[in-house]
């Protein structure tokens, strides 16, 4: 019968629910699938009556007993030899009368047994790997058997009756050789698998039973696949409103999705049921399908635990649920739905909740086909007014579609209407990503939005566009402190270049220490110390209260130290003034003395690329060559504990080079290694020099640094002015509502929750606040794009071997349904055992009177 799955059991033991005469006369047993027979029975028969039909067996018997045949007459002169040769011939005849005879009887009961339509409890009735060995190997020896003797037989002076006789009683006492064997080798171990599976009698089980259903829809994007003009979730819906009708009554229902983040609430009410499957919508957010089974599963068990609360009157092994509980999850088996990660809550879950049956609805497309946006990457998000921007849209397909693809390019006019800047064609495969570049010369203040979108349509059009948003900045105000305006050139310099060649717009200033008093530093955005020699306790306030503003602190460290300089005059750091309590409350490190590397040169290992800076790093191109940098000479630092070592010199266990602190609202980055002293590395005057002042700069401004373009679920966060920042802001999405949100000026940062929508968002200032506009884009996550589907061995390692059923279509739904609920049908198994030996039958009734040839 092959190989069964054994769906969930909704069996209950007898000594754990006991039903009352008038409360229920049905019971549910705990077993591994949900199936009906008696408390006594294995079996159980949808027309006994028909049983009654097992007396026609009978008919063959009569028919033999009225039509024997009759011994011919032969005439022969040697009667000794005849009388021999009729000896001979009545014990073989007699043998093939009793086979057909046995064959006739065994049609007749297997057609009336078919017909009662019988069914087992659910378990795994199909011979296993070890079962079909014993049965090949038993019929392998005795086909050899068979042959060998009759090879050595040949040579033997027997007549031909003799022969006869003695072929028909090898043939016979294999036979029953090979059915002993096969009853001991294969029939008694599969009997004991086959009832270890089954376990207890169950009680019999009412097809009216009620039932607590749960419907769980997946209403993620990718069940938004049309096919037929109807999307996924309208197949999963029409499915599950059929069912719907089907339910006994008294049955009660949970309809929940994959998005929601509650347990599901049962309803006795079936119409109200049958609105929330109709208002059931797709949603860009949604937790993972494995998560929402299992509170699906905890739902049922304290429902359960609920019910049998409520009889606290009677023992606890009296008491009674009397609900069928069953669980339908409806959905494309994508998966990008599911984690794939084995869950041993879940599966634990699965294996103690046994009562508990799971029914997986598969309405996805078995070969799906899409052509869509699955990234767009923006040279930056972040530019000057009137700078350039560079985007990348890359595209994949899945299955048969257009090789010729066209994709549009949008941007928002001063109107804020979307104008068409340009398109253009790519070739697809399937699973080859395609890259196109677009290009806006001058993006416009405050910010820019745009549209990617693939022209024509296909099943799935949710990833057919993608929106972006670039900001534009006010020139950032650099303030670059050292003491002599030499150490300060190459940094300056390097920051100046960016300016000028409209990378970013920055406003660099230098100040010597000394002319430092008079100065706000309120004023600029970020501030760069390079080799001071001795900041007194003064100046570190100053810029703690700066940094504890919002401002951006780096510090560099490239002169020796004064305690082991021997040079008088030259430019020394003395780590006394960099390790006082002052300083300590604003640095990441304390200094401990200069190192050179000696023979040995280093570098830094920049493998961590978790950090911001490293990653913009990357993004630029410059990562290798920044961590390919030799390194002659450094400091040794001591990490404060609120520090962050964003790069390393060798390894995890080398001094860290690269250190960032947080305090307050802003930023310290520190850096244990010079950038103007070529004798100390490689970085001075390199071209990587100017993208690592240019993202440095800006990571430390902050306004910078913060992103414009987020995926669905991502927290989106905006900066604020430092001065005159609004308390109310006005949010205006893409499916044209708007919400108000307040805005916190002391935080500096606008933090947004719970937005799902794709597309561009505007955030404006409410009326009488200080002017503020600004604006983001919110895309699908690449992995939407996926439609790869699950396969069983994935299913199995996620829900269980045999924990699970999965139908494709409604009348499939119900037979699977009906399956766990009542048992294993066996009509299609005797059907076909019945034409098995229907056949033999014919085969043995037209070869019974030939006459054998030796």
């Amino acid at each position: 019968m092959g190989r069964n799955f054994r769906p969930l059991s909704i069996r209950l033991r007898l000594n754990e629910y006991n039903f009352q005469p008038k409360a229920c006369t049905t019971l549910v047993r705990k077993s591994t699938v949900p199936h009906l027979s008696s408390a006594r029975e294995l079996m159980s028969l949808l027309h006994p009556a028909l049983l009654f039909g097992l007396g026609l067996a009978a008919i063959p018997i009569v028919l033999h007993l009225l039509l024997r045949a009759k011994p011919k007459r032969l005439i022969f002169p040697a009667l000794r030899l005849i009388q021999q040769n009729r000896r001979q011939n009545v014990r073989r005849l007699q043998l093939r009368h009793l086979w057909l005879l046995l064959l006739r009887v065994l049609v007749i009961a297997m057609i009336v047994f078919a017909l009662t339509r019988p069914s087992l409890p659910p378990a795994n009735y199909g011979l296993i790997w070890r079962e079909w060995l014993t049965l090949l190997l038993v019929a392998g020896l005795a086909l050899a058997t068979y042959f060998a003797v009759l090879h050595r037989w040949k040579g033997r002076n027997w007549s031909r009756n003799e022969w006869l006789t003695r072929r028909t009683f090898l043939r016979g006492g294999l036979g029953t050789a090979v059915v002993l064997g096969l009853l001991l080798g294969v029939g008694v171990p599969y009997a004991r698998r086959v009832s270890a599976e089954i376990k207890d009698p169950v009680p019999k089980v009412a097809d009216q039973l009620p039932v607590a259903a749960v419907l769980l829809f997946d209403n993620s994007p990718s069940m938004s696949y049309r096919q037929g003009n109807q999307s996924r979730l309208q197949a999963a819906q029409q499915i599950a409103r059929d069912h719907l009708s089907r339910l006994p009554s008294g049955s009660k229902v949970a309809v929940t999705t994959s998005h929601d983040t509650t347990a599901p609430a049962f309803s006795l009410d079936l119409q109200a049921a049958r609105s929330r499957i109709d208002a059931t919508e797709i949603k860009t957010t949604s937790l993972s399908l494995n998560e929402r089974l299992r509170t699906a599963l905890l739902g049922q068990e304290d429902d359960r635990r609920r019910i049998t609360g409520e009889q606290s009157s009677l023992p606890e092994d009296k008491r009674q649920d009397r609900y069928l509980r069953e669980i339908y999850l409806f959905t494309d088996l994508t998966r990008s739905a599911w984690r794939e990660e084995s869950s041993t809550a879940l599966l634990d879950d699965l294996e103690r909740l046994k009562t508990v049956a799971v029914y997986l609805i598969d309405v996805g497309e078995p070969t799906p086909s899409n052509a869509g946006i699955t990234g767009v990457r923006l040279s930056r998000e972040t530019v000057p007014a009137g700078g350039p921007l560079r985007l990348e849209v890359m595209l994949s397909a899945v299955g048969a579609v257009k090789s010729d693809l066209t994709v549009e390019f949008l941007v928002g006019g001063p109107d804020g209407k979307l104008l068409k800047r340009g398109q253009q064609s790519a070739q697809l495969e399937k699973g080859v990503e395609r890259q196109l570049t677009f290009e806006i010369p001058q993006v416009a203040p405050p910010y820019q939005q745009g549209e990617l979108r693939i022209v024509g349509s296909d099943p799935l059009a949710i990833d057919d566009m993608a929106s972006f948003t670039v900001r534009t900045l006010p020139p950032l105000k650099v303030l670059v402190v050292a003491g002599s305006k030499d150490a300060a050139f190459y940094w300056q310099s390097a920051l100046d270049y960016v300016a000028s060649a409209r990378i970013s717009d920055f406003r660099t200033e230098f100040r010597p220490v000394s002319q430092l008093g008079g100065i706000d530093f309120k004023t600029f955005d970020v501030i760069f110390l390079i080799n001071l020699p001795s900041p007194d306790q003064a100046l570190w306030k100053r810029f703690q209260s700066y940094v504890d503003a919002g401002g951006g602190l780096g510090v560099f460290l490239g002169a020796p130290s004064s305690v082991l300089s021997t040079r008088p005059g030259s430019n020394q750091i003395d780590p006394v003034s960099y390790n006082t309590s002052e300083a300590q409350s604003l640095l990441p490190a304390k200094l401990v003395a200069v190192t050179t590397a000696g023979a040995k040169p280093h570098y830094m290992d920049l493998r961590q690329t978790q950090h911001v800076l490293l990653k913009r790093l990357e993004e630029t191109g410059v990562f290798a060559e920044f961590g390919s940098m030799e390194i002659r000479r450094y400091w040794r630092v001591d990490p404060h504990g609120a520090a962050v070592t964003v790069a390393r010199l060798d390894g995890q266990q080398g001094s860290p080079v690269l250190l960032e602190r947080r305090v307050g609202r802003g930023r310290v980055m520190l850096m244990s290694t010079s950038v103007d002293n070529e004798q100390w590395n490689d970085l001075v005057g390199t071209a990587f020099s100017f993208v690592f002042a240019d993202q440095l700069t800006q990571y430390l401004a902050q306004q910078a640094s913060f992103r414009s373009n987020f995926v669905v679920g991502d927290e989106v966060a905006l900066p604020l002015e430092r001065e005159q920042a609004p308390q109310k802001i006005v949010v205006r999405m893409p499916d044209f509502k708007q919400r108000t949100e307040d805005a916190t000026a002391a935080a500096g940062i606008l933090n947004l929750k719970d937005l799902t929508t794709i597309g561009s968002y505007q955030v404006d200032s409410a009326a009488g606040q200080p002017d503020f506009h600004s604006g983001f884009s919110i895309r699908l996550p690449t992995s939407e794009s996926d439609l790869r589907r699950l396969e069983t061995n994935d299913l199995d390692s996620m829900l269980g071997q045999g924990r699970y059923a999965v139908s494709r279509d409604p009348l499939s739904l119900v037979r699977t349904v009906a399956t766990g609920r009542m048992g294993q049908e066996m009509y299609s198994f005797v059907v076909g055992l019945l034409v098995a030996v229907f056949a033999l039958e014919q085969f043995t009734a037209t070869y019974f009177y030939r006459t054998d040839e030796v």
